[in-house]
């Protein structure tokens, strides 16, 4: 196992514990209940497929909010035009403007999003659909008494 994932995955187990350990919050849709703890993990596994450098910078920010006990921006800087363009993420103290991809907040469990875009991930939004219509198939699936589940 490489360095990079070692650290990445006793990082993330960290951080889901804490973020498992939240604030409660319950998104309610008809008889589903999903609580935020579930979306923003399913939000950071999902983000650790889909965009790994930001899943970590995310990560990093989060470490450095709890040490801080503050807001921590996430910048996205791109450098290069076209097809050449690479993009990198950065985290801050300070608020970025038009780099200012988004801000964690450990504390509060708050990841508020400013220019976050389809191309860096799913939004926690999308997650939270995601979720709901999983669990609605699931659900149905469970009613009808197919496919084993319980």
């Amino acid at each position: 196992m490489s360095k990079r994932i070692l650290v990445s995955a006793t990082v993330l187990l960290a951080v889901l514990a804490g973020c498992a350990t939240g604030t409660g919050e319950v998104y309610q849709r008809n008889d589903l209940r999903l609580p935020m703890a579930d979306i923003r993990n399913a939000w950071l596994e999902e983000l650790d497929r889909s965009n790994p450098e930001l899943h970590d910078t995310i990560l990093i920010a989060l470490v450095l909010s709890r040490q801080a006990g503050r807001e921590v921006f996430v910048h996205k800087r791109t450098v290069g035009e076209g097809e050449a363009a690479q993009v990198f993420y950065g985290t801050s103290m300070e608020r970025g403007g038009s780099e200012n991809l988004m801000s964690v907040n450990y504390a509060t469990r708050e990841f508020l999003f400013d220019h976050f875009t389809p191309a860096d991930g799913p939004t926690l939004q999308v997650m939270r659909e995601q979720l709901f219509a999983k669990e609605r198939i699931r659900a149905i699936k469970r009613d009808l008494g197919i496919f084993g589940i319980k």
